[in-house]
């Protein structure tokens, strides 16, 4: 009973630590960096030595330096795409100053762990959902999440439109099936870190008003462009290509032959 109480307090905690430091709740530019050492901590609290793979940070030198070299590559990619859709519409990209780009690193970091890697590998390996399953059931609520926050709890309120929507779907099917096929979220990382510092770290104007693009404004603009839809659907193709591949019949029964690695790294 003791043992049980314990975890679930420690479980509440992650939850507030998560939720209270990742998005700015107490306004200062490095809350997030703070919430990841208290979810790091608090994780480890809960499982020990084991905490790296329960949190999906259990990563070697060359998938950490993979990672960055990723991360660096989409964030070329993004800003190309989100300036040729923002020259289309008259938006104008500006940098802001290190902070910002400093918060981004870390409140993307929590989400990987606490609605990627957590939920993912407890589906999966706790409740024995089949991971492509578990996948595309979290990509459903990641996309729709986007949506209930900012119609109803945002300070920056807004309607998240059906080709933004299927976007953040197919974008976070993609995010999802990286987590649980490498078993760990460097990968995941560097494609939401890729995106969002450029969407969100960076300050977008309405060259037509002079105001700032509002978050809701943003997504709709970006992710629900056609173009972005386009590459959503393609990579989330290949991805399932590749799903498909890997753990067909025939590859599964190599690996349960002791060949090869399991699915979530555990």
């Amino acid at each position: 009973m003791k043992h049980r109480l314990k975890r679930t307090l420690l479980f509440t905690l992650l939850g507030l630590s998560y939720g209270l430091f990742s998005y700015g709740f107490f306004g200062q530019w490095w809350n997030s960096s703070l919430g990841s050492l208290l979810i790091i901590f608090i994780s480890y609290l809960i499982w020990g030595k084991e905490f790296l793979k329960k949190i999906g940070l259990h990563l070697d030198l060359r998938s950490v330096a993979k990672t960055f070299l990723l991360a660096i590559f989409v964030i070329a990619g993004s800003f190309l795409i989100m300036k040729h859709i923002a020259d289309k519409n008259k938006i104008l990209i500006v940098l802001r100053d290190w902070r910002s780009y400093y918060h981004d690193i870390f409140y993307i970091l929590n989400e990987e762990i606490v609605i990627g890697a957590l939920l993912l590998f407890t589906s999966v390996n706790k409740w024995k959902i089949q991971p492509i399953l578990a996948s595309i059931g979290l990509a459903i609520v990641f996309s729709l999440m986007h949506f209930i926050f900012y119609k109803w709890t945002m300070i920056e309120k807004g309607i998240m439109g059906v080709t933004t929507l299927l976007t953040l779907f197919f974008v976070g099917f993609v995010r999802n099936n990286l987590i649980l096929q490498t078993g760990h979220i460097g990968y995941s990382w560097a494609l939401h870190f890729g995106w969002m510092v450029v969407m969100f770290g960076c300050l977008h104007v309405d060259l037509n008003t002079n105001l700032k693009v509002t978050e809701p404004v943003r997504f709709n603009t970006y992710l629900g462009s056609i173009e972005m839809l386009i590459i959503a659907m393609i990579i989330a193709g290949l991805s399932l290509g590749y799903w498909i591949k890997k753990y067909s019949p025939q590859q599964q029964a190599t690996r349960k032959s002791g060949f090869g690695a399991s699915l979530t790294g555990d």
